[in-house]
């Protein structure tokens, strides 16, 4: 009894103060105005946002192939709007070996560019891309060493750096917040024997 009467003299001052539907809305809920009306709290960043950089590693396996692997460093951005579009852009640099020899060349070194649209499936991320690189045959076969080394290595005799186009398709895992596996396959068509 004693709880209504105190209800209904706060709804009373209020309807006084705010005008009637500020008291039939208190009586009725029970809660402060000032507690009803907050603002919806924002919705957490995208773990698939932001600038992030790593490192990858090639394998390839094949009649003759001796030392079929390579690597790169790469840097990159994304941005995940309101729909689960994620939208992104990416440079790397590095070693690839190659499936068949060309000469002396037992892979290349590369520096490429690409841009990629995928689709948030809250840890799983689908994607493709498109982009361009640029490749070089590695006489000297040493494999992949440093990301330095191999822009180094591709622009030490520029006349022999070919230019190719490249598209791929690959499937994104967040293990964490911070460390990410993915999965792609990607080709190469440009003019010279092979693509990265």
């Amino acid at each position: 009894m004693r709880m209504a009467a105190c209800l209904f003299l706060a709804s009373a001052a209020l309807g006084a103060l705010f005008g009637r539907a500020a008291a039939e809305e208190l009586a009725a809920s029970g809660l402060p105005l000032f507690a009803r009306n907050l603002p919806p709290r924002p919705e957490e960043p995208s773990i698939w946002s932001g600038l992030y950089v790593g490192s990858e590693v090639f394998a390839i396996s094949g009649k003759g192939v001796k030392g079929g692997f390579g690597g790169a460093g790469f840097i990159g951005y994304d941005r995940a709007f309101a729909n689960d579009v994620v939208v992104g852009v990416r440079a790397d640099a590095g070693y690839s070996p190659g499936l068949a020899r060309w000469g002396a060349a037992r892979g290349f070194d590369f520096v490429s560019a690409n841009v990629s649209v995928g689709y948030e499936m809250e840890r799983l991320r689908p994607f493709a891309t498109a982009g361009v690189a640029l490749a070089k045959p590695d006489v000297i076969g040493r494999g992949f060493t440093t990301t330095s080394d191999a822009v180094n290595d591709l622009f030490d005799q520029a006349s022999s750096v070919k230019a190719y186009g490249t598209v791929g398709a690959g499937l994104d895992y967040a293990v964490t917040d911070k460390l990410t596996v993915s999965v792609a396959v990607s080709a190469g068509a440009g003019r010279g024997p092979a693509a990265p």
